[in-house]
């Protein structure tokens, strides 16, 4: 087996044994595509509070200012580009976007591991930040896994009449009266 499959078989392992599950067991109103988008939201707002912190707290020099917000227009930009793609998905047909996310999920996961290791040897402010950055990188990676799960397919509307299924000569055992 080479390394690819076997990040492949990893990322389907994960999708489908973790995170699928759960999707299943959302309430009706909420689909994982949605929970997938707010973890999305959510990990653009602490991005974007943990890159603002220390512009706010230590002052702002114009290079530190244009990356800080390069980094998160592009990290806006990502999660609009996921909202356009919603309109793909639909219950009852795979979702396109398993396999399409494939490569950015295995980015996002190397960040992750990456963002932990760094966050280990952090002092004072610059632990809560990257401790910050590690919690907006989970939840990116969350949803990230979330909008690739696949949909439910739409519930099936039960009759609330009740009785005999076949009425007519049927019900009276085959008799005519």
């Amino acid at each position: 087996m080479t390394s690819s499959n076997f990040i492949v078989r990893c990322d389907d392992w994960l999708i489908d044994r973790v995170f699928q599950p759960i999707a299943n067991r959302l309430p009706a109103g909420l689909s994982a595509v949605q929970l997938g988008l707010s973890f999305q939201l959510g990990s653009l707002m602490l991005n974007g509070a943990a890159l603002l912190l220390p512009i706010v707290l230590f002052g702002v020099t114009l290079g530190g200012l244009v990356d800080t917000a390069l980094i998160w227009f592009m990290n806006l930009a990502f999660f609009l580009g996921m909202k356009k793609t919603i309109p793909l998905i639909r219950p009852g047909m795979m979702n396109p976007l398993r396999p399409m996310m494939l490569s950015m999920r295995m980015i996002a996961i190397a960040f992750l591991i990456y963002q932990l290791f760094r966050g280990l040897d952090g002092v004072g402010i610059g632990w809560i930040l990257s401790q910050l950055m590690t919690l907006s990188q989970l939840t990116f990676v969350m949803g990230l896994y979330f909008v690739s799960c696949q949909p439910q397919p739409p519930r099936q509307r039960m009759s609330s009449r009740t009785g005999p299924i076949i009425e007519g000569v049927w019900s009276t055992g085959g008799r005519i009266n």
